[in-house]
């Protein structure tokens, strides 16, 4: 990496003042900034920490541009300073070349595969008959990709990823290493005395942009499709069951569980370690605190948290109530025991009028 001051305001669109002569070589941190490095400040209310900054250059926002900054180095100024570095960072995320070009000897391609145009597969993956794969999309090594699947273009299938048959994956798809889609859902039937197996013959569809990470399974539909919408983000190890759909920009954070026949809305997020119990609709822009459990149906525009789980503030009331609760149960065995010495000299009170009259 080695990026002008110039080059930089202009990938970023940011406006560039103070040593602009520098050369940027890394991105670093605030707290690991070193010469030839660029970072990033979200706060004006803190630029006194960069008196001391080792960093080459340093985005700044927009409004500390009225102040004096003690920095030599080169100062780039940003609406969002974040998303400037961001945008710096995907720039050469793209420069950077993650895989081997071409076709891999070891790769196992049935003829009735259609391939288009730079399409590259890494050594020891599997493409059976009737699989269509679209421009630009990389394959990594030890990937297996069933009958009849269709990929589309600029997507990434990282290592050790299992794509089942009939699923379809639309464009810039990236499935992290050892994602599984469309292995078979969770279907069963006790009949005669056993567990019977349901068929499950629907597939997956993953929508443009989604992003699934390590390790998460998205199991095929027992009839139709299991969808996950457009721009939809998957953290690792989160298990979505057959026949659930979900909405357009949702995030499901680590360990989450959806169960089947779950109808998410858009803009949904799913703390770590969220449940869903399945057979229910989850409204548009639901946001559920981690570790809740979700038993019902829950409306639109909804902050939800505990088990089971219930509108925020309801339940934080509840968890307050609870912490007082070894205090509350000290003051209910006084009272109680004060009762009991008042119930009892009332006793003896009566007791004693009985047998004296008066």
């Amino acid at each position: 990496m080695q990026l002008s001051i110039n080059e930089i305001a202009q990938i970023t669109g940011t406006q560039a003042a103070g040593n602009t002569d520098v050369l940027v070589t890394r991105l670093c941190g605030l707290e690991e900034a070193q010469p030839g490095g660029i970072c990033y400040l979200t706060s004006s209310e803190k630029t006194d920490l960069l008196k001391d900054l080792k960093a080459s250059a340093i985005i700044l926002p927009q409004q500390a541009s009225e102040k004096s900054i003690p920095f030599g180095g080169a100062l780039l100024y940003a609406q969002d300073p974040e998303w400037a570095f961001i945008r710096l960072m995907k720039y050469i995320d793209a420069t950077r070349t993650k895989h081997t070009p071409g076709i891999h000897p070891t790769a196992v391609i049935s003829p009735n595969a259609k391939l288009g145009a730079n399409v590259s597969v890494g050594a020891y993956t599997v493409i059976e008959d009737g699989v269509t794969i679209g421009d630009n999309t990389v394959i990594f090594p030890q990937c297996y990709i069933g009958k009849d699947v269709s990929i589309g273009q600029n997507c990434y299938i990282y290592p050790q990823v299992v794509i089942r048959e009939d699923c379809v994956l639309k464009d810039y798809v990236i499935l992290q290493a050892g994602a599984k889609i469309g292995a078979d859902g969770f279907g069963f039937t006790f009949r005669e005395g056993r567990h019977q197996k349901i068929p499950q013959l629907g597939n997956v569809v993953l929508g443009n942009d989604v992003e699934i990470q390590a390790n998460t399974c998205v199991d095929r539909a027992k009839i139709s499709s299991t969808v996950i919408g457009d721009n939809t983000k998957i953290d690792n190890l989160v298990q979505v069951g057959h026949n659930v759909k979900t909405g357009m920009g949702d995030i499901f954070c680590a360990q989450v569980g959806i169960a089947g026949t779950t109808d998410i809305g858009n803009g949904v997020v799913l703390a770590g370690q969220v449940g869903l119990a399945g057979h229910m609709k989850i409204g548009d822009r639901v946001q559920v605190g981690a570790q809740s459990g979700v038993i019902s149906s829950v409306p639109a525009g909804q902050t939800m948290f505990g088990y089971p789980a219930m509108p925020q503030k309801e339940a934080f009331k509840q968890l307050a109530i609870l912490r007082k609760l070894p205090e509350m149960y000290k003051d209910f065995k006084q009272l109680k025991k004060q009762l009991q010495q008042t119930e009892n000299l009332s006793l003896w009170g009566k007791l004693k009028k009985l047998f004296t009259g008066h």
